[in-house]
């Protein structure tokens, strides 16, 4: 190896250090960039594909934080896919990035390149159905329907049922946003009314004829309030406040709470070794494990069991959250319901509880899936993309560079939605 190659790997090791956990135009997180685009800059004429690429896709990643650096981080992921084409979410980032700066063809071509390496990897088709949502008519739609029909072959049906999948997820998000803009008015003029209600009975003397009644009204008027409040929330996820959280410790110390809760009901918690570190909103987090073990343990009977589970899903480049219980299941029918708003199989549910989970895990850009057969308990996954910028293993970042990459090392990637 090379001085300038052994230099520029010791740069990279200290910008790694500098991006761990850095938060974006802090000093840390300049510094990192500063060595990224030394090295970039030194290595120009002696490029050595294994950092190469590497620090592409680290630069990218943190370059993409800022719009107005928008324009030289297409540049840098272009110039990291040069160097590993066969990085899907390095053309899923770039695709991302040429959306949004009005490259929509551009766009198009990246975000299929990268369904196409990785047919199972999910943020390209809910990019992709952005992209239709947002910047296609029905007419063109039919058309790259089409398209992907002829490029994709024999996956074309599962790829086109994905990104229906995709379509649907947004218009609804659309439906709530504008029953959330409304909600809003009502809540703040429910809680008005109750506020007045609730002092004019203060007010009434103890024997005023039909206080009895007004109390009652009063009562149910705050109870309707509340399941309103809790509507609005399932439709729209407060702001998050990220950071780096150990989600076996997270997960463990909200299982150990739970399980002064849970009666005659067993709690067991599991986690595999080394499992990394996410970016994420520890309350979130908590709030959506929480939600999920309470109804896991409602779903057992006395003597019933719940396990809670953390591990890593290196195919998925995901670290996972399970809670599994051995209750009567769920009919199938109903695996599609219960994540609705409002929707719910107990008399004392307020059937918003899966909904907020829902939210929870889309705001962190990931996933929660049900598994349940009747008579067999059932299973629920919070999967939590690895973030590129944090994750790492030995000062080192680990890539899927190829379809034949077998490391253990955790995939490596950034998610970027667009807004």
């Amino acid at each position: 190896m090379s001085n300038t190659q052994t230099t520029a790997e010791a740069r990279f090791q200290l910008a790694l250090q500098h991006a761990r956990g850095a938060t974006p135009g802090s000093g840390d997180y300049k510094k990192a960039v500063e060595h990224l685009e030394s090295i970039l800059s030194d290595n120009a004429q002696d490029e050595s594909q294994a950092l190469i690429d590497r620090v592409c896709f680290l630069l990218g990643s943190m370059l993409d934080d800022f719009p107005e650096n928008a324009s030289r981080a297409i540049a840098v992921y272009r110039r990291g896919l040069e160097a590993d084409p066969l990085f899907a979410p390095g053309h899923n980032n770039l695709g991302v990035l040429l959306m949004q700066n009005g490259q929509i063809l551009s766009a198009l071509g990246e975000l299929k390149i990268a369904i196409h390496l990785e047919p199972d990897y999910m943020l390209p088709y809910r990019n992709l159905a952005r992209l239709f949502f947002q910047h296609m008519s029905p007419t063109q739609m039919e058309r790259e329907y089409a398209s992907i029909t002829e490029e994709f072959g024999v996956n074309a049906p599962g790829i086109l049922a994905r990104l229906s999948l995709e379509l649907i997820d947004l218009g609804r998000a659309q439906v709530y946003e504008s029953l959330y803009t409304h909600g809003h008015r009502i809540k703040n003029l429910m809680g008005l009314s109750g506020s007045r209600m609730r002092r004019t009975i203060r007010a009434l003397p103890l024997d005023a004829c039909g206080l009895d009644d007004l109390k009652d009204i009063a009562r149910e008027q705050e109870h309707i309030y509340n399941q309103w409040v809790a509507y609005l929330r399932s439709m729209k996820q407060d702001a998050l406040n990220p950071s780096l959280v150990d989600v076996v410790q997270l997960v463990a110390q909200t299982t150990d709470k739970l399980a002064a809760r849970s009666g005659q009901k067993q709690i067991a918690f599991a986690a595999e070794p080394q499992v990394p570190q996410v970016k994420a909103d520890a309350g979130m987090l908590s709030e959506a494990v929480t939600n999920l073990t309470l109804n896991a343990i409602e779903a057992v009977e006395t003597g019933g069991k719940v396990t809670v589970q953390v591990g890593t899903d290196a195919e998925r480049g995901s670290v996972y959250v399970e809670v599994e219980d051995n209750g009567p299941g769920i009919p199938e029918h109903l695996q599609t319901r219960i994540f609705d708003p409002g929707f719910s199989t107990r008399k004392r549910g307020n059937g918003y509880g899966l909904s907020i989970c829902t939210r929870i895990a889309t705001a962190h850009r990931g996933t929660l899936r049900v598994i349940s057969r009747p008579g067999a308990g059932a299973v629920f996954r919070i999967d939590l993309p690895v973030d590129f910028e944090v994750s790492a293993r030995e000062d080192s970042i680990g890539l899927q560079h190829s379809a034949t990459d077998i490391s253990c090392d955790p995939i490596a990637e950034e998610f970027i939605l667009s807004a």
